[in-house]
């Protein structure tokens, strides 16, 4: 329920500190080991466990199940032991049955039990798969030079498109009833009074088509990478001349769009959600600020409400951190360190 790729597009258009805030204090240098120094009521109640190997966590299921990538393609940490397979694709999201989904040779394909289904013979990459009905898988398959965004239900490809004014669209997220995208969309830009290819964020549906998302709240830039049962959805957006990258909150059913203004401030600059789970819970990648010298000291894991503007850092707070996503327990993968981690409540 995770993308991959668009956030790295905001990342690298902009960075720089924001605005003062009072709401907490920042970090001021960086521990022993590049631990930083947050205040004690700034971290979530969790606990750091790691997992056998040194591959980047992708994602999780609700059953704890992990996946992950390294140079050469993809490994499962199964069951309570963790215990590590490796994997013949390249993994980007797990079902709770098991069922991988992800790319081989160039093609979408999912992994299931030790068997290799290739979902289409066009070059194509499965991104996401609905956690709880495996068949129906969803990412992009290059149709006429175009990148398209692509279903596949049973196997079966449904080519959805690519939204007007484009020529890249690829889902990131399904659950069940909603399914959501980023798309590269010519679009007015009134810095240089022309137009320019920028990331935005849209929903799908075979009744509707595609539906902008971040119309509603002033964003030149957008994007989304994971979205609930609920039709919570959570993602990045930038407003022209103001260069940080915000966590941005999309309720689908009700057609809202919250633009968190930066109550984060001082003590992160950017933030990218990368998960939401069905009780709201959101798991964010952000970029930590050095309020003494305002620089960036690097990115550490959050844990978030929907919609709320703050996030409590994961525990140890280790300049590096990343999060690639959170389940229905509220466990988040992720990477510490260099190393595959989940970050579990405490009890």
């Amino acid at each position: 329920m995770r993308s991959i790729g668009f956030p790295m597009v905001l990342a690298s258009m902009a960075f720089a500190i924001g605005c003062s805030s009072d709401r907490v204090a920042a970090p001021k240098k960086a521990a022993q080991g590049g631990q930083l120094n947050f205040p004690p009521n700034m971290f979530a109640a969790y606990t750091r466990t790691s997992l056998p190997g040194t591959d980047s966590v992708v994602a999780l299921n609700d059953n704890g199940d992990v996946v992950g990538a390294n140079a050469t393609g993809g490994v499962l940490w199964h069951g309570a032991n963790h215990e590590r397979t490796i994997l013949p694709i390249i993994p980007t999201a797990i079902a709770n049955d098991g069922t991988i989904a992800g790319s081989i040779d160039g093609h979408a394909a999912t992994w299931k039990n030790g068997r290799v289904t290739v979902l289409d013979t066009a070059t194509s990459i499965a991104r996401a798969i609905c956690r709880c009905e495996s068949a129906t898988v969803v990412g992009s398959v290059q149709v006429n030079g175009e990148t398209h965004a692509a279903i596949w239900v049973g196997g079966i490809r449904i080519d959805a498109g690519v939204p007007p004014n484009s020529t890249h669209a690829e889902f990131s997220s399904i659950a069940m009833g909603f399914l959501v995208a980023n798309a590269i969309v010519l679009t007015p830009d009134p810095r240089t009074g022309g137009f320019g290819n920028f990331p935005e964020a849209f929903s799908w549906s075979p009744a509707g088509g595609w539906l902008r998302l971040g119309q509603g709240g002033n964003l030149a830039i957008t994007t989304i990478a994971s979205v609930n049962s609920h039709g919570k959805g959570v993602g990045t957006g930038l407003v022209f001349n103001i260069p940080e990258v915000k966590a941005v909150s999309y309720d689908l059913a009700a057609g809202t769009v919250l633009f968190d203004e930066g109550s984060y401030l001082p003590v992160f600059s950017s933030i990218f959600p990368t998960g939401i789970n069905e009780s709201g819970l959101v798991s964010e990648t952000a970029e930590a600020v050095d309020q003494t010298t305002e620089n960036n000291l690097g990115t550490v894991g959050l844990l978030a409400g929907f919609g709320s503007g703050f996030g409590q850092v994961l525990p140890p707070g280790v300049i590096g951190d990343v999060t690639a996503g959170i389940n229905s327990a509220g466990i988040v993968g992720g990477n510490s360190e260099g190393l595959p981690v989940l970050w579990i409540p405490n009890p």
